[in-house]
């Protein structure tokens, strides 16, 4: 029984085909050892079958006989194609370079593919490639005119793959304010994903014509700038450090490279500053502006002017701190007042210690300049931070109303300026309202639970409930209320 080898060549072939099928896509060395070994066995029986397949010879000379040995022959140049893609796709992981655009490999790959097909026609068919040549040119032009645009974006994809202004993981901004992470680069588009986790998909050729700002091209860090407009009455070097300490204070701007700060413009009753600072991640840029924003805001205000200057910002003054500290907001103006003739004024430098964690107090403090650093001692024995205080912060209110004792030590970064109202002042008003304590232990009670909210636990201090506290203030101040109030209040 003689065994034809066509058909055992063609049994081999799909086996082939089945069995990569089974093989996981990630498993690329094991998908090209297998894929070796088919393709040697391939190629010895396609040689016994017709020789070298760049002179086939065809046995015996018959037409059928000959058409299925140019099927086999044409399966055997795809193959070597194949083989030889795979085989530049595991040289780039071995030497541990990914592939990192998936456009310019399949260029490649098709660049084989066509190659093999050729092949197929000159050699196994043994047709003239001038002939063909000379046609598939014509409806190359037919088919560019066509699709002229789509080859535009084809090249110009291929252009930015080789001159590589950006890779895949990259953080990009684009002339016109598109800014986004690389995900894709496709034969037409690049699409990026932006900070509030869409997908922009930008025509090749379009990007390719675009000035392209690479936040990721030497490392990770993102670098932003924001501008603020400030009342001109504000003294420009005093208003540049309270800016630069508003950024030391937001836990995502980095320190490193330090935040600077510029006056760019002087225009009537105001004055242009530039903010740039720095972000580990383009992500955080977001996170980080409004951070910023929100320190500024607790130490300045729109400034009061007409109605074309609303846009203005003013660094409140030393008189209206007491108008800026939530726990007395149930105080009238008149009373503010009278507490502002009692407030304190204190000066630290960098590295001083302004309140210590335990230490007892009965004051509340304004940062009204500088910034220093909260931290707290565990049960453990371990120090960890608390976070920062910055320009507009308060810390001491409890104190102020119950005389409990420090629950962080916090130590200055800069110089700066505290402002100290002490429960001494508070007692007469106390006194004279009594009905104000409630209202006080409502807005202490109040802001316990939201800094509750806000802090780890390793640092949260004791919270002390609303009835407690209103026992507590009572004490504290040896406020003696009528016997309604009491049983009011129990």
């Amino acid at each position: 029984m003689v065994v034809d080898l066509s058909l055992i060549l063609a049994c081999v072939i799909a086996a082939d085909l089945v069995v990569l099928k089974l093989i996981p896509w990630h498993r690329q060395v094991a998908r090209f050892v297998c894929m070796s070994v088919f393709f040697a066995l391939e190629t010895a029986l396609i040689v016994a079958l017709v020789g070298s397949p760049l002179h086939p010879v065809y046995q015996p000379q018959e037409l059928p006989r000959e058409f299925w040995l140019q099927i086999l022959a044409c399966f055997w140049w795809a193959l070597a194609a194949r083989e030889l893609i795979a085989f530049l796709a595991l040289l780039t992981t071995v030497r541990g370079r990914a592939i990192e655009s998936k456009l310019l490999f399949d260029v490649l790959a098709g660049t084989i593919y066509i190659c093999a097909a050729l092949a197929m026609m000159g050699f196994v068919f043994g047709w003239s490639l001038q002939g063909v040549l000379a046609t598939s040119g014509i409806i190359a032009i037919v088919l560019g005119l066509a699709l002229q645009s789509t080859l535009n974006d084809v090249f110009s994809g291929i252009s930015l793959t080789i001159e590589k202004p950006y890779q895949l993981g990259d953080e990009i901004l684009l002339e016109g304010g598109v800014e986004g992470e690389v995900i894709l680069v496709t034969w037409r588009s690049t699409h990026l994903r932006n900070s509030a986790n869409d997908i922009v998909a930008i025509p090749n050729s379009v990007i390719a014509k675009m000035r392209i700002q690479n936040h990721s091209a030497q490392n990770k860090r993102y670098s932003e700038n924001l501008t603020v407009v400030v009342d001109a009455r504000n003294e420009p070097g005093f208003t540049m450090e309270i800016l630069k300490q508003a950024a030391m204070t937001c836990p995502d701007i980095l320190e490193q490279p330090p935040c600077t700060v510029a006056a760019t413009e002087f225009q009537g009753d105001r004055i242009t500053y530039e903010i740039c600072f720095s972000t580990s991640l383009f992500a955080a840029a977001g996170q980080a502006r409004s951070q910023f924003i929100a320190q500024f805001y607790k130490r300045a205000r729109p400034a009061a002017k007409p109605q074309d200057s609303l846009s203005l910002i003013f660094l409140f003054q030393e008189n209206e701190v007491l108008d800026h500290i939530a726990l007395l907001e149930p105080l009238s103006p008149s009373e503010k007042a009278d507490l502002n003739a009692k407030i304190s004024r204190r000066y630290f430098q960098a590295g001083e210690r302004v309140w210590t964690q335990g230490e007892k107090s009965d004051s509340v403090r304004f940062v009204y300049s500088g910034v220093i650093q909260a931290t707290r001692e565990v049960q453990d024995g371990h120090t960890v931070k608390a976070g920062r205080l910055g320009p507009g912060d308060t810390f001491g209110e409890i104190s102020l109303l119950t005389g409990v004792r420090a629950s962080v030590t916090l130590e200055a970064l800069t110089s700066g300026l505290l402002l100290e109202l002490k429960s001494e002042g508070l007692k007469p008003i106390l006194e004279a309202r009594p009905m104000l304590i409630e209202s006080l232990s409502h807005s202490a009670a109040k802001m316990q639970q939201f800094l509750s909210m806000l802090d780890k636990p390793a640092m949260q201090p004791e919270t002390i409930e609303q009835h407690d506290l209103l026992w507590r203030i009572k004490n504290f101040f040896r406020l003696d209320l009528v016997n309604h109030e009491l049983k009011r209040t129990e």
